[in-house]
């Protein structure tokens, strides 16, 4: 959801936020030694960014759009300090794209306005999260430079590229440093172990207790600590120190076989994607069981806290990667340079605080950036039952007329409370599209798309105009449903979803996060494969889903309403 950034968070909450995902911070050094274009040094981070068109972004420079550049400067980044230049290349999609170079009046300035950026990637990382996971995850790895007046935010996929010809290019230097090239990639489990450890051991970890896994007992410690079958991998590397919390493990994934979903193009999940995906998984269960071995104010319970578990490849090979060490984010740039392909990792912690009812659960407090109020469907309800919507507004009439229709494509004779819904569900999650303007926050979003309007007539809405159309199709279907008004990513994002009572069972559903997967690449995404359908409120919580715990029904049923 939008959000207007405060620079009066505490210098500690905004350090602890970022301890849980990547930890950007702004490089501070003397004045540049040339005095550079803000607009020069934002297309030369474009070239270097990792991304290779244009399409769908936005280039703007103070020069000509200023009055565009401060609103947005202000309402984005919650900056109103002195500024002299500024110049920016953005996305207006369902992209987090963004490369933003700003000349400031001195050079505190530019120390603050790097603060405010490090908040921003926050908020980015927020807006994308559940909607567009790769999105979120490019925003969480955001780059941030200062230098002299100079403040630079990078969230592209090459972020570290960006930022090092920007660097560069303010040191002195006419050209920036050329990208370092990669060699010949290795496959060998071996070597990307090596390369990790080495990268670790310059990040300042001890590596003199080091013990290496090997033959059964290498076999065994993935078995029985990681709990992973021997069907998903085909060769790992683990070394670690049995002293400390330290370890680093790379396991490939075995390959069986691609899942391809039906549609024009087909979508295709890599099968050593799809198996790596699970071990991370597994590896973070891991992690957390391991944390509780450590007094978390300890050095090394701090190490364990900030672990993380990931994943990297490409084609037909895979991997599953921990890192409990310090420098992480280093290795991650390791494995990246020895293998030529990407990593990607989630956050264990998705929050700071909890509900001291809910222990496991993140606080809940309203967000309130957007207006989350329920649009009043009973005059379309009264209508329906009467069989007669000649009395609605031209608005209500749309909606009618539009659920009508949808009702009369989905449904047939017979079907149970769980059939009606699931038909329903997928209707949904196949026909309207998210408005991303809502991720944009100098276009306004329209109100219909809050609006069962937007969902049914428009077929575009974000997150309330999804629920509240599943709710009027299920309501209409004789399929009990209330829509959630909560909040996600932090208890920051204003988030709405559904509950529906089947056979006396309550089950949480969230259809704007499962169309997004279908938006973001599955052309087809039946409903075995869907990830919020018919859910417990334990499986939303750790779903990064916030909400009024104790006045909700609780939806304790396992088994997604089929058993």
């Amino acid at each position: 959801m939008k959000k207007i950034i405060s620079l009066l968070l505490s210098a500690a909450l905004l350090l602890a936020l970022l301890s849980a995902c990547q930890e950007p911070a702004p490089s501070v050094s003397s004045a540049p030694a040339k005095d550079w274009a803000v607009n020069e040094l934002a297309s030369l981070a474009f070239d270097y960014s990792g991304r290779e068109d244009q399409d769908g972004l936005e280039s703007v420079h103070a020069e000509t759009d200023r009055e565009w550049i401060t609103t947005y400067l202000e309402n984005a980044y919650g900056l109103q300090e002195p500024w002299v230049d500024a110049a920016m290349i953005r996305a207006t999609g369902a992209s987090a794209f963004e490369i933003a170079v700003l000349r400031m009046e001195d050079e505190g300035a530019a120390v603050r306005a790097a603060t405010a950026f490090m908040n921003y990637i926050s908020a980015r990382q927020g807006d994308f999260t559940g909607y567009a996971p790769a999105e979120a995850d490019m925003a969480a790895n955001g780059e941030i430079l200062q230098e002299g007046p100079y403040a630079a935010l990078f969230i592209c996929p090459d972020p570290k590229q960006a930022s090092a010809a920007v660097e560069a290019a303010l040191g002195g230097d006419s050209q920036p440093s050329p990208t370092p090239t990669l060699g010949v990639p290795t496959d060998d489990i071996d070597e990307l172990l090596e390369a990790l450890l080495e990268s670790c051991e310059d990040s300042g970890n001890d590596m003199s207790n080091l013990q290496r896994l090997e033959g059964s007992g290498l076999e065994d410690y993935i078995t029985n600590v990681y709990g992973l079958s021997r069907e998903q991998w085909t060769e790992a590397a683990i070394a670690r120190d049995p002293e400390t919390a330290f370890e680093v493990a790379v396991i490939r994934a075995s390959n069986d076989g691609d899942e391809v979903f039906d549609g024009d193009p087909p979508a295709v999940i890599p099968g050593g994607l799809k198996t790596s995906g699970a071990m991370k998984e597994k590896l973070d269960d891991y992690l957390a069981d391991r944390e509780g071995e450590f007094d978390p104010d300890s050095d090394q319970g701090k190490l364990l806290h900030r672990a993380i578990a990931g994943s990297g490849g490409e084609g037909d090979t895979w991997y599953a990667v921990l890192l409990a060490c310090t420098g992480w984010d280093k290795a991650t740039d390791a494995f990246v340079q020895a293998t030529g392909t990407g990593f990607s990792w989630t956050p264990r912690y998705n929050y700071l605080d909890t509900d001291p009812n809910y222990p496991d659960r993140c606080a809940f407090t309203p967000p309130n950036k957007d207006d989350m109020s329920l649009y009043d469907t009973s005059a379309i309800l009264a209508a329906w039952e009467a069989g007669d919507p000649s009395g609605l507004s031209d608005y209500d009439r749309d909606i009618y007329d539009a659920a009508q229709a949808v009702l009369d494509q989905v449904l047939e004779d017979g079907m149970s409370g769980l059939e009606k819904e699931t038909a329903i569900y997928g209707w949904v999650v196949h026909n309207v599209d998210y408005d991303w303007t809502h991720q944009n926050i100098m276009v306004p979003t329209p109100r219909e798309s809050f609006t069962p309007y937007g969902g049914l007539v428009n077929h575009t809405a974000v997150c309330l105009g999804y629920a509240m159309t599943f709710q009027l199709l299920c309501d209409l279907a004789e399929v009990e449903c209330i829509t959630v008004v909560g909040a996600a990513f932090n208890s920051e994002e204003d988030h709405a979803w559904n509950m529906v009572r089947l056979n006396g069972k309550w089950y949480c559903v969230d259809v704007t996060w499962d169309a997004n997967y279908r938006e973001q690449g599955a052309t087809d995404w039946p409903a075995e494969y869907w990830n919020h359908f018919n859910v417990t409120s334990d499986e939303m919580a750790e779903e990064n889903h916030q909400w009024d715990y104790a006045n909700t029904p609780e939806a304790v049923t396992a088994g997604n309403g089929r058993d």
